[in-house]
């Protein structure tokens, strides 16, 4: 079947008329007729999600955006429809692992308090999420919000005890503990957990009962979910193309600079991945949980942005004695080391980034720039 774009666009400008004047039915039968033309078009699936909406058809209001959401790669609107709509339905756990992955894209957007916001609306509609809450205790650590980042990390080790894995959940009150020595909450969690007794004292969201989903509902819903989980490097891979798409002043070529950047593409890429059997062992052996090195990392990136090196350079050694290894890391501690004029400790920590070829020609010229600067 050929499509015609003409066609497809009239059907658009027909429903978004009779949408503006509330006439539902006919805005239905409009982007229909937009969406039989280009089926793999989000907007019409969109305006088809507003007419359901407006006919008090939630259940194909959702089926629409959620079709919407698909055809866009994950347009973060397009994902807040889905999440109210489930939430409306009753499907609590389902719209807070939406409002999850809501938050996922706004901070890779750089929409840091809206992001906080759809994360701590996922917690209060399910808050045995784990993502949510690590992704919290990250952010207030790194803001220094020391009394909010304790409860984050108190309420991530109530949900792993819970799922009786008590060592995560130590290694949890641990990190809460670094944060505020002597708290009595942490204190009493952690003896209750080397007790092996279960729901040490924090103050427990207000129960809310869920409808249970029917197996065809229940599908339909993890299908969803398997998507959004998809969506943010999707998102983030075609942002990263219309940047470079887009007719702006082109970076520097110069060799440090395309380190640094890259450096700092690895070092972000580190905060969004997940914690895997090997950042186990190294908690074990330094003491410091992923999430904190991750606050870590982001605490330093903002101290450097803002020229503050000495701060920024006390986090990443931070994080490197909890076990960051990562050629991005030595290498740009060994840059501030070198911009602080500290040759010989530039020289050491360098001395490992060199090795990598990725940075091999942006060390020897870094520290060679630095040398005839001194001289």
């Amino acid at each position: 079947m050929a499509h015609n774009r003409p066609r497809y666009e009239e059907a658009l400008k027909r429903g978004a008329m009779y949408s503006s004047k509330a006439l539902w039915s006919e805005a239905f039968n409009a982007y229909r007729a937009a969406a039989s033309e280009f089926p793999k078009e989000p907007a019409p699936y969109a305006g088809l999600g507003e007419a359901c909406l407006g006919l008090k058809q939630l259940d194909r209001a959702l089926e629409c955006y959620k079709l919407a959401a698909k055809y866009s790669n994950g347009d973060v609107n397009y994902l807040k429809k889905v999440a109210d709509i489930q939430e409306r339905q009753g499907q609590l756990t389902e719209a807070a692992k939406t409002y999850t992955a809501v938050g996922e894209l706004l901070l890779r957007q750089r929409k840091l308090e809206e992001a906080i916001g759809h994360w701590e609306r996922a917690i209060r509609l399910d808050s045995s999420l784990l993502g949510p809450h690590r992704r919290l205790a990250m952010i207030f650590q790194r803001q220094n919000k020391k009394r909010e980042a304790v409860r984050e990390y108190l309420a991530i080790a109530r949900i792993l005890q819970a799922q009786n894995d008590n060592v995560k959940a130590y290694q949890m009150c641990q990190a809460a503990l670094r944060l505020d020595p002597g708290n009595q909450d942490v204190l009493t969690a952690i003896d209750l957990i080397r007790h092996g007794e279960a729901g040490f004292s924090e103050p427990e969201p207000e129960e809310i009962e869920v409808p249970g989903l029917s197996a065809e509902e229940q599908a339909e819903a993890d299908a969803l979910t398997e998507t959004v989980r998809q969506m943010a490097a999707i998102f983030e891979a075609e942002a990263r193309q219309k940047k470079a798409e887009a007719p702006a002043a082109r970076p520097s070529t110069d060799p440090v600079d395309v380190a640094v950047r890259l450096a700092s593409e690895q070092l972000a890429e580190e905060i969004f991945r997940e914690e895997n059997g090997s950042d186990m062992a190294v908690t074990r052996k330094t003491g410091i949980s992923k999430l904190e090195r991750d606050a870590l990392i982001g605490q330093a990136m903002d101290f450097e942005s803002r020229d503050q090196a000495d701060e920024a350079i006390a986090c990443y050694e931070r994080a490197v004695r909890g076990g960051l290894r990562m050629t991005a890391v030595y290498f740009i501690l060994g840059r501030l080391y070198l911009l602080k004029g500290d040759f010989e400790k530039a020289r050491r920590i360098l001395g490992m980034a060199v090795k990598d070829p990725a940075y091999t020609d942006a060390v020897k010229l870094a520290y060679g720039r630095a040398l005839k600067m001194q001289s």
